[in-house]
């Protein structure tokens, strides 16, 4: 089966209001998807980002933004400690979403290894991104993209959701032999907030098995100054 990724303009406004909308009244649970208003797509679409949809013989069945919030208000890497001199370098890997029919060919994949490659001729050194913990498989697409949670915060109208990060262009650097690992349930919210309070980052998710999807978790600090010069 044949997918194209194309990068999406101003024109295109009208085609992801449209999707948006289609996609949003699938869902079983609205609190996992967080739709967005015309004025921030279009600024998107300008120079405030860059995005992404995916065809499939001519019809647009998934798409996904990448935000620059430059000198905006919602900055992303004000919840977390990254210095403030360095949030004019910090991206959003935002909404990823794709049309019922077509979930499962790994479409989000695609567009995250289009996005990142374009993002690391950008000087943007710092992307962030959210995923709601009822949503196992999306934030394991993030951390297939390099990303890992750092903390889990309130966001879009008191909304639980990780805030998940990842250095561009290198990724997070490798970790050092002898670092304590554990693993909490994604259920466990309190359990998790206390892990990132105490120093715990995310290392990648447990889906198999019984039970519910499980954070492996490193303590150690997010590699801020990694990506910083």
């Amino acid at each position: 089966m044949t997918f194209d990724v194309r990068r999406l303009g101003p024109g295109d406004l009208g085609l992801l209001l449209g999707l948006q909308e289609r996609i949003a009244a699938t869902l079983p649970e609205p609190g996992i998807f967080q739709t967005s208003t015309p004025e921030f797509i279009a600024y998107c679409l300008a120079d405030g980002g860059l995005c992404y949809g995916v065809t499939h013989h001519g019809e647009t069945v998934a798409y996904r933004f990448v935000y620059f919030p430059h000198d905006r208000p919602f900055n992303l890497a004000k919840d977390s400690a990254l210095p403030p001199d360095e949030h004019a370098a910090v991206g959003h890997w935002d909404t990823v979403a794709v049309l019922p029919g077509w979930r499962g060919h790994g479409l989000a994949r695609l567009m995250n290894v289009r996005a990142l490659a374009d993002v690391a001729d950008t000087g943007i050194r710092h992307l962030f991104a959210t995923s709601s913990p009822l949503n196992p498989h999306g934030v394991r697409t993030l951390s297939e993209a390099g990303f890992q949670p750092i903390d889990l915060i309130r966001k879009f109208g008191g909304k639980l959701r990780f805030l998940l990060y990842r250095p561009s262009p290198q990724g997070w650097p490798a970790v050092p032999a002898g670092t304590p690992e554990r693993t909490v349930p994604f259920p466990d919210t309190g359990a998790l907030e206390g892990a990132f309070r105490d120093g715990w980052t995310g290392a990648g998710l447990v889906l198999d098995g019984p039970g519910p999807a499980r954070l492996r978790m490193h303590r150690r600090p997010p590699p801020f100054g990694a990506a910083q010069r």
